[in-house]
């Protein structure tokens, strides 16, 4: 299976150690990183900061597509936070506590 990161260099480490492709992307790439991994991986796993920087309706597309799996994490630094999906599913369904 290809794995295609979108992230800093930081938290490229451990996922290029495991055999990520891995992209290192800044404000002027992220579209074409972004890209090029949806194209070529099966997986592609995109940091809260740099999907940010995305078009929304692009990052929102490319979540509900498949294939590639496409998911936003956090960075190692935890500098943003991505979506706490159990939340937004609660509230979806009306279930919050």
């Amino acid at each position: 299976m290809e794995v295609a990161v979108i992230a800093d260099e930081l938290t490229a480490v451990g996922f290029r150690l495991a055999g990520a492709r891995i992209l290192l992307a800044t404000p002027e790439n992220i579209e074409s990183c972004f890209s090029v991994a949806q194209q070529e991986a099966e997986l592609v796993l995109l940091t809260a900061e740099l999907a940010a920087l995305l078009p929304a309706a692009e990052l929102q597309a490319a979540l509900h597509a498949f294939p590639p799996l496409t998911l936003v994490i956090a960075d190692l630094r935890r500098r943003q936070e991505p979506p706490d999906l159990a939340l937004e599913a609660r509230r979806a369904l009306g279930v919050l506590p």
